[in-house]
């Protein structure tokens, strides 16, 4: 039986790109309309750009997880899933090694990079589901 693939909902990203237009007015708006003395006592005046840009780039990334689950799911070999499922764990633990370790400072602010890369990577895997082997299949008919 064939199922139909979710699509990503138009107002998702259409959303995100007017969060994002209306942080980066925000931000030019209340930097030549606020006194720096103004924005330090202020902290919430100079966090409304940050924060609808925030979440604008979250709604773009929840798109994008949605977009790629839709096209690969159901569709990726469960050895070649379990690949990459290892790649991105070992990512994970080596940006970790990198941020702990005390002897090579460059491999410090790599290793953040790193691990935002291999988390944001295993957040978005883990959203795409392998391709049913026919244990599964036979499981299901019960």
């Amino acid at each position: 039986m064939k199922t139909s693939r979710p699509h990503v909902p138009v107002a998702l990203p259409v959303t995100a790109i007017i969060l994002l237009l209306l942080g980066i007015a925000a931000n030019f708006g209340i930097q030549s309309y606020a006194s720096p003395q103004q924005l330090a006592q202020n902290v919430l005046l100079s966090a409304i750009p940050f924060i609808l840009m925030f979440i604008a780039i979250i709604l773009l990334y929840a798109t994008l997880i949605i977009w790629l689950s839709s096209i690969y799911s159901d569709r990726i070999s469960p050895g070649a899933y379990r690949v990459g499922e290892v790649l991105t764990i070992g990512g994970i633990i080596l940006g970790i090694v990198m941020i702990f370790q005390p002897w090579i400072f460059l491999a410090y602010p790599i290793g953040f990079v790193v691990l935002l890369l291999a988390t944001l990577s295993f957040i978005l895997w883990s959203h795409i589901h392998p391709k049913q082997t026919m244990l599964y299949e036979a499981e299901d008919q019960f």
